[in-house]
């Protein structure tokens, strides 16, 4: 099916957006823009080597005490 380019643009609709199909009778359609699904990206850990000590790793997002006590409810 072809959009009209004015019609797309006026629905800010582009390529690889995602639409709703809906009939509405006497041969009218309703096309319906969806949200596009974020992508989630594997966030990359950053490893500092530190002269004389083990080396740390970063992700770049602090956490705070209650999340490390949580983590380590599990372990012994």
């Amino acid at each position: 099916m072809v959009i009209p380019a004015k019609a797309r643009k006026e629905a800010r609709i582009g390529q690889g957006d995602v639409v709703l199909v809906q009939p509405e009778g006497n041969g009218r359609i309703v096309l319906t823009r969806l949200e596009k699904p974020q992508t989630r990206r594997a966030k990359k850990a950053k490893i500092t080597f530190r002269k004389g000590t083990h080396a740390v790793a970063s992700t770049g997002r602090k956490i705070t005490s209650a999340e490390v006590r949580s983590a380590l409810e599990d372990f012994p």
